[in-house]
C-alpha cells in the first residue's frame, strides 16, 4: 500500500500514475467514483471534489427513490482523498485508485451519514476500550456473457472446484492475479467455486477499513480484468435461479489487552469467557447486522436452508450451516477466529465493519451467556425450535430498526436513511416476480444492467 512508499508527486509519477480514482459506496452498495489528474492529487486529499449527498438515495438500479430523505437538490459535501489507501488499479494505463470520505462543504465536519467514516470511528472507539478487530473476506463471483434471451451465460467450462475449470480458465485466472498483485491486493488463496463458471478469492486479514479498502480494489480489478476478455463479472447474490449463489463470507478475530479473545482458554475448544461472551453477543445481535450484510432482496433467494448459506441463527464449530461458525486455532498456527456466513457481494464493506465493530463493543460491554453449540444441519430438527435468522429484506429491515445499538452507534442520519433505502429496495422489488428480481440485478454492479 501507499504507506510503503513516497507520496510526492514526481514518485508517483514514476510509479507510472496519471490519473486517480477516488471511490467511494453509497447506500445500495455501488461503487461511486470522481477520477482526478495526479497533479491535482493533493488538493483532492486537502480540499476533495464536490458530491452531493443525493447519491446515497440511488437505488440498486441507479434511479433516485422519491421518498428518501436525502432527495432534495441542495447541499454538497466534499470527496477527500485517503492517502494512506492509495494503489495502483491498472498499472499499463496509468490508472490509480484511493478510497474517498465525504465531508460537510461549510462546517469542515466529517459527514454523519459517510459509511467509510462510520467505520474508521468505530474502529477508533473500539481500540478506545481496549480492542482491535481484524477481518478479511471471501468474495465469490460468476464469469458470463449473454445468452441469446440476454440472461448470464457461464463462458468457462468445468466443475465445481475442478482443475479442469483452473485449465479452461488459465489465462485469465492468470491476468488476474496478476493485476491484484499490480494492484498490492492480499490474496491467500484462488479456486473455482461450486456453481457454474464461478471463482473464489479470500483475502488476508487487516485492520477494517483496510479490509474493507482491500475488497472493493479487488471487486475493481475483477470487474476491469473480465471485460479485457470480453465477459462479464457478476457479484449478484443470485444470478440466475438454478445457479447457487455468489456468497462474501466475513471472517473476523478480536484481541484484547490480554490476546486473542478465542483462544487459549478454558472453555469449550478453548475459548476465554471473553470469547463466550463475543460469540453469543454477536449471534443475539445478527438479525439487525443481516440488512447491511445481504442488502439485495435477491439475497433471501440465497439465504436458503441446507444450501451452505447458513440461515439459521445458531453457530457451531465447523459448522458451515451456521450463521456463526467458530474456526479455532489448527497445527499452522493460524488465529481462531468467526465467520459470518449471511454475508453477499453486493454488501456495502463499510458499513457491514462499522456495525459489526458496534456489536462487537456491545458484546463486551453486555455481556450474554453462550447458548449451546449446534452440531449438523439445523434445517434437520424436527421441532422447528432453530430460530431463522430474517427470511426477507423486510424482516431485516424491520431487525435493524429495532436495533437500538446500531441506532446509537450509526447516529439518526446514517441509520434513517439506511432504512429509507432499504425500503427503497423492498418497494421496487414487491411487485415483480423472483424470476424478475434476479434478471433485474443479475449483472450487478452494473447498475441497470446491459445496454
Amino acid at each position: 500500500m501507499s504507506t510503503e512508499h513516497d507520496l510526492s508527486l514526481e514518485a508517483l509519477g514514476a510509479r507510472g500514475m496519471r490519473q486517480i480514482a477516488i471511490t467511494w459506496d453509497n447506500h445500495a452498495g455501488e461503487s461511486l467514483v470522481k477520477v482526478v489528474p495526479l497533479r491535482r492529487w493533493q488538493l483532492a486529499i486537502d480540499v476533495g471534489v464536490g458530491f452531493s449527498p443525493i447519491s446515497d438515495a440511488f437505488r440498486s438500479d441507479g434511479i433516485i427513490d422519491p421518498a428518501h430523505r436525502l432527495t432534495r437538490p441542495d447541499g454538497d459535501l466534499r470527496l477527500k482523498a485517503d492517502p494512506s489507501s492509495l494503489a495502483m488499479l491498472d498499472p499499463d494505463q496509468g490508472w490509480a485508485w484511493a478510497a474517498g470520505e465525504r465531508w460537510n462543504r461549510n462546517s469542515g465536519d466529517a459527514y454523519e451519514a459517510d459509511q467509510r467514516h462510520f467505520c474508521r470511528r468505530m474502529g477508533e472507539t473500539l481500540h478506545r476500550e481496549g480492542l482491535s478487530l481484524t477481518a478479511g473476506f471471501e468474495l465469490e463471483w460468476v464469469v458470463i456473457t449473454p445468452d441469446n434471451d440476454g440472461s448470464p451465460k457461464a463462458v468457462i467450462a468445468g466443475g465445481p472446484y475442478g482443475a479442469d475449470r483452473l485449465i479452461e480458465g488459465l489465462d485469465y485466472a492468470s491476468a488476474l492475479l496478476e493485476a491484484l498483485d499490480a494492484a498490492d491486493v492480499d490474496w491467500l488463496q484462488f479456486h473455482p467455486e461450486y456453481g457454474p463458471s464461478q471463482f473464489e478469492l479470500s483475502f488476508a486479514a487487516q485492520a477494517p477499513l483496510q479490509a474493507a479498502d482491500q475488497l472493493i480494489r479487488a471487486r475493481l480489478v475483477i470487474q476491469r480484468v473480465t471485460r479485457r476478455f470480453g465477459w462479464y463479472s457478476s457479484f449478484s447474490a443470485k444470478p440466475r435461479l438454478d445457479w447457487v449463489g455468489n456468497g462474501g463470507h466475513l471472517h473476523f478475530s478480536v484481541r484484547d489487552s490480554q490476546g486473542p479473545l478465542l483462544q487459549d482458554g478454558s472453555g469449550p475448544y478453548g475459548l476465554r469467557p471473553e470469547g463466550e461472551a463475543l460469540i453469543a453477543g454477536v449471534l443475539e445481535q445478527l438479525p439487525g447486522l443481516v440488512a447491511l450484510a445481504s442488502p439485495s432482496p435477491v439475497s433471501y433467494l440465497r439465504l436458503v436452508p441446507s444450501s451452505w448459506s447458513a440461515p439459521f441463527q445458531v453457530w457451531g464449530m465447523e459448522n458451515r450451516e451456521a450463521a456463526v461458525r467458530f474456526i479455532p486455532t489448527a497445527t499452522d498456527q493460524s488465529a481462531a477466529h468467526l465467520e459470518i456466513k449471511a454475508v453477499d457481494p453486493t454488501a456495502n464493506p463499510y458499513l457491514l465493519l462499522g456495525a459489526l465493530q458496534a456489536q462487537v463493543m456491545d458484546a463486551m460491554r453486555n455481556k450474554r451467556i453462550l447458548p449451546p453449540e449446534q452440531i449438523g444441519d439445523p434445517a434437520l430438527v424436527t421441532d422447528h425450535s432453530i430460530p431463522r435468522l430474517p427470511a426477507s429484506l423486510v424482516e431485516a429491515r424491520m431487525a435493524l430498526e429495532r436495533d437500538a445499538a446500531l441506532l446509537e452507534a450509526m447516529g439518526p442520519l446514517l441509520h434513517g436513511s439506511l432504512l429509507d433505502s432499504i425500503a427503497a429496495e423492498i418497494r421496487n422489488a414487491e411487485t415483480k416476480s423472483a424470476e424478475q428480481q434476479v434478471r433485474d440485478s443479475c449483472w450487478w454492479p452494473i447498475v441497470g444492467g446491459l445496454v
